[in-house]
C-alpha cells in the first residue's frame, strides 16, 4: 500500500526576525496554495518565544514534493536572511532518500530522518 509523501521541516528563526518570519510563512503558503494543488495539506506552526518555525507538508507522492521544491526554489535563496538554520528535517514515504542530497544544499547541519515503507494509515479530506 503506498501512502502520502509526508515533509517536516523545524528551523530557527534569527534573534528579532519573528516578524520578517511570519510574513514570509504567509508568502510561501499563498504560493504552495496557489501553484500546488496537488499538495493535501501545508502548515506552518511557530513557537514564538523559541524562535522556531516548522512546515508540515502532505503530498500525494514524492513527485509533488519535487514540484514542491521547483516552485518554492527562488524562496529558498532568501530564506536564510530570517531564518538562522534548519535542524531536522523528516521525510516520510518512497523518493525521500534520493532528496537528501538535494535537501542538504540548503540545510547542511541538519538532522535528516528518512522512512521509505508506508505500513498502514489512511487520508481522508477535511470535513464539511
Amino acid at each position: 500500500m503506498s501512502g502520502p509523501f509526508i515533509y517536516i521541516g523545524t528551523n530557527t528563526i534569527k534573534e528579532g526576525k519573528v516578524e520578517q518570519c511570519r510574513k514570509m510563512l504567509n508568502e510561501i503558503a499563498e504560493l504552495v496554495e496557489t501553484y500546488e494543488p496537488r499538495v493535501i495539506a501545508f502548515n506552518f506552526y511557530l513557537d514564538e518565544p523559541n524562535r522556531t518555525a516548522v512546515c508540515v507538508q502532505v503530498h500525494p507522492d514524492a513527485a509533488s514534493m519535487d514540484n514542491h521544491m521547483q516552485v518554492i526554489s527562488e524562496h529558498l535563496t532568501t530564506a536564510y536572511d530570517v531564518l538562522e538554520e534548519t535542524t531536522s528535517e523528516q521525510l516520510y514515504g518512497p523518493g525521500g532518500d534520493r532528496m537528501v542530497d538535494e535537501f542538504r544544499q540548503w540545510a547542511p547541519n541538519a538532522t535528516f530522518t528518512v522512512i521509505e515503507q508506508h505500513q498502514v494509515g489512511f487520508t481522508r479530506s477535511a470535513a464539511t
